[in-house]
């Protein structure tokens, strides 16, 4: 029975728009709906009876600006300093971050100053190769840990033999931008983990704080983008296990400065999405479990979020002889009239939040789109761009020291801008 060109108009329509409400809407009232039955156990509050042995990682590139605090940081940590090491690999870096970090030395802290610059994923491959702790923390040169970071994904992975990996809690802040919809949007994101978390189902990582076990490494592929989504997710698939998130232990970095440096982030981010997703798509296989239930749903329906919409106003134009359809039409039309108009809405009250709402989620959606189109181009490369980032006058502080700090208005002056891997 042939089917009428107008119904797959409709389909065409309303399906993608579906799919995605469903992604960022119906999904997360499923995960809260899962996690009202009996969670997965946690880990017991009893520390170690021995600590055992870590090696932080640290991939850097032209981090001259911020290294030594970052450096500082670490060797402040609240861990045994005869079980811990810090590993700093410099990606070929053309400023001083090789020589800052080998004034360290004396302290205990490594230097693997690699001349060629190849991409992260190389560089803590190699990190790992070398590093002698029985646990890895990877973590970035831009973030700060709090004291007792180290403590607590240890803790939590030793007590549970069955995770493969425990991600702390990455919390965005910054002088001008604490509050902002970046920081909002990732707290939204950390909310999801936790009901994920429930289920031993965390995707990946976030590449600023995470732990794993040494003996489980998987040496990531040579040309991979988005390491920290890819490794975690290599270690389920070889090893079996969980990924848990253990907001105890905990990190900050500041937030993006300008939408276009969100925009370069997410579109490099986007090229590793898709590769990832040719070196894991097996965990979406349904007897994956809640796994599959979570990758399709957190993370490839909105991978495939641009495409959707791009579908959705396209196949729209073809219906507008329907009053319902010329409504939303006019609504799509209107939602991209309204991230365009962000930049001069931005004070009007209520109208500018939203307008910068809709802005920030055109950018990601856009970023995912041009960085799949990178991909198939082969023009999507292993390497990271510096993009500025603002950074309180407390960087080396402690995250809770941040969280009274007062936040400058537009007018004060502008916090100094590091450079932070896109």
């Amino acid at each position: 029975m042939p089917v009428e060109p107008s119904l797959v108009f409709v389909l065409l329509t309303l399906v993608p728009l579906a799919l995605l409400m469903y992604s960022y809407a119906g999904y997360p009232a499923l995960l809260w709906a899962l996690t009202r039955f009996p969670r997965r156990r946690r880990r017991a509050e009893a520390k170690p009876a021995s600590w055992p042995t870590v090696s932080v990682l640290v991939s850097a590139y032209n981090e001259e600006l911020v290294i030594a605090d970052r450096i500082e940081n670490l060797l402040a940590l609240d861990y045994p300093k005869n079980r811990l090491e810090i590993l700093v690999g410099s990606d070929g870096s053309t400023d001083a971050t090789a020589a800052i970090v080998n004034t360290y030395a004396s302290r205990g802290v490594r230097l693997l100053p690699f001349v060629k610059r190849r991409g992260k994923a190389n560089v803590l491959n190699d990190l790992a190769a070398t590093a002698r702790g029985e646990i890895l923390v990877l973590t970035d040169a831009n973030c700060a840990f709090e004291p007792d970071a180290v403590r607590q994904l240890v803790q939590d992975l030793v007590a549970d033999p069955r995770s493969c990996a425990v991600v702390g809690r990455l919390d965005l802040r910054g002088a001008r931008n604490a509050g902002t919809l970046d920081t909002s949007y990732w707290r939204y994101e950390t909310w999801l983990k936790t009901m994920e978390s429930s289920l031993g189902a965390v995707l990946g990582a976030n590449g600023a704080i995470y732990a794993i076990r040494r003996a489980q490494y998987v040496p990531l592929p040579r040309q991979a983008i988005v390491d920290d989504f890819i490794l975690p997710m290599s270690i389920r698939l070889r090893w079996g296990g969980h990924v848990v998130l253990q907001p105890a232990a905990r990190a900050w970095e500041v937030a993006p400065v300008r939408v276009q440096h969100e925009f370069r982030r997410r579109t490099r981010i986007g090229s590793g999405d898709f590769q990832a997703l040719r070196w894991t798509w097996r965990l979406l296989l349904p007897w994956r479990g809640p796994v599959a239930i979570v990758y399709l749903s957190h993370k490839v329906l909105r991978w495939l979020g641009p495409w959707f919409l791009l579908t959705s106003l396209l196949a729209n134009l073809q219906l507008l002889e329907r009053p319902l359809f010329q409504a939303l039409f006019v609504g799509q039309v209107g939602f991209y009239a309204l991230a365009t108009a962000a930049g001069f809405v931005r004070r009007v009250p209520v109208l500018g939040l939203m307008a910068a709402a809709a802005q920030y989620f055109t950018v990601i959606n856009a970023g995912l789109m041009l960085g799949l189109v990178r991909l198939l181009l082969g023009r999507a490369r292993p390497f990271w761009a510096t993009v500025p980032r603002e950074v309180p006058a407390l960087l080396v502080a402690s995250p809770a020291a941040m969280v009274g700090a007062p936040v400058a208005s537009d007018s004060a002056e502008p916090a100094p801008s590091v450079p932070r891997a896109a």
